[in-house]
């Protein structure tokens, strides 16, 4: 479906779910208009897509893999308008490479259809559909999506958020103890409270990035003949941001994750995963207008991840490489990206850049106030790109 065919979708949804609000305010019944239901359409997109956030136990305040329940969080017909507006403005899934952009390995995005059937139900009626079709939500499941790791290093010590705290910050040191010099393909985290770890960033310290992890994100493993040099005695930093569901508020919760590290050969090319950083303005204010900055790589190499730091949310990004005679390569786009949820953009097809190459950004800003309520996010704009260099 091409991205004006979608957005007018999105729009008719939304107009027809504010008729449905009207209507609501004037009668004591919702009309029924959804051809979908959600035992048999809902419900099976919810599992897949939304339910290892959106389920008992995990980080979003409420589960969707059940139609209504008795107390609790009510249930996903409790918060079908909250659904509505979140896939309207492209808010939920929380993933933001615009699929009309080069691709990237683990795309989250739900499909035209999949959209459809969301927000048709939500905006329709919400029927529940056939009651002897009543579907079963599968177990939580909090694992390692790589399998079992080479090595598991536990935080050393519980993070705790007292009763009336919601949210914090940690930024801990974790020694590896290594005798010699390791290199790894992946580094996942396991939280040990998932309705509490909101996302985490695990680096060397002092060092490169091994991982930005986010919650239902799947761990991807740097492609064949690449990964990252951990040195002998080496300290790992990581740093989490904590956010207890409000529902919890009164509650002590703690947590104490697990970093798993996959290990593997060294590169018959002896060179690691390093990185290089293409800074934004540095005072510049949020504005209305577009912002374009840039800079030259000194160091060629084989582009394999981009990482964005954002200082605000994005209505649009566009990060491209152009080459010394002009001709420009797009590497990433951005859509409705926010600073909450950073994220490493694995390319599905890697690109290799000289040096001397200059890497050229260019961001719409958004909507500030669209999207999830999380704790305000104010990080320097900047771009990384990770490298194997030439």
């Amino acid at each position: 479906m091409p991205r004006a065919e979608l957005k007018s979708l999105l729009f008719v949804a939304a107009g027809a779910a504010i008729v449905a609000v009207t209507a609501t305010s004037i009668d004591a019944h919702k009309a029924v208009t959804s051809k979908y239901t959600y035992n048999e359409d809902v419900f099976p997109i919810l599992r897949d897509k939304c339910g290892r956030c959106h389920t008992d136990g995990g980080p979003a305040p409420m589960s969707l893999l059940t139609y209504n329940e008795n107390g609790g969080s009510g249930g996903a017909v409790a918060w079908a308008e909250s659904m509505r507006e979140m896939l309207t403005v492209e808010a939920m899934p929380p993933w933001y490479a615009d699929p009309s952009g080069p691709a990237v390995k683990n795309n989250h995005t739900l499909t035209p259809r999949e959209l459809d059937v969301l927000i048709t139900w939500a905006s329709g009626g919400t029927p529940q559909g056939n009651l002897q079709k009543k579907p079963v939500a599968p177990p939580a499941q909090f694992t390692w999506g790589l399998g079992k790791p080479d090595l598991e290093l536990k935080l050393p010590a519980p993070q705790t958020l007292p009763p009336g705290e919601m949210e914090k910050d940690a930024d801990l040191v974790v020694p590896t103890n290594f005798t010699d010099v390791k290199w790894v393909k992946a580094v996942d985290l396991l939280p040990g409270t998932p309705s509490m770890v909101r996302r985490a960033t695990i680096a060397l310290e002092n060092g490169p990035v091994l991982a930005v992890w986010e919650p239902a994100g799947d761990a991807v493993a740097a492609p064949g003949g690449t990964a990252f040099k951990i040195p002998a005695g080496a300290n790992l930093r990581v740093q989490l941001h904590y956010k207890k569901p409000w529902q919890e508020e009164q509650q002590s919760k703690s947590d104490q994750s697990t970093i798993g590290l996959y290990l593997t050969d060294a590169p018959l090319s002896g060179k690691e995963i390093t990185a290089v950083a293409i800074k934004g303005p540095s005072e510049e204010s949020a504005t209305t207008g577009p912002r374009t900055f840039g800079g030259t790589m000194t160091t060629g190499g084989r582009v394999l991840a981009i990482r964005p730091s954002l200082d605000q949310p994005y209505a649009s990004m566009e990060i491209a490489a152009v080459a010394a005679s002009g001709k420009k390569v797009p590497l990433l786009k951005l859509r409705q990206a926010r600073p909450e949820w950073p994220r490493r953009y694995w390319l599905a097809d890697p690109v290799e850049l000289p040096a001397g190459t200059k890497i050229e950004v260019t961001g719409v800003p958004g909507d500030p106030d669209s999207g999830p309520l999380l704790k305000a996010v104010h990080t320097p704009l900047q771009i990384a790109l990770d490298i194997v260099p030439q």
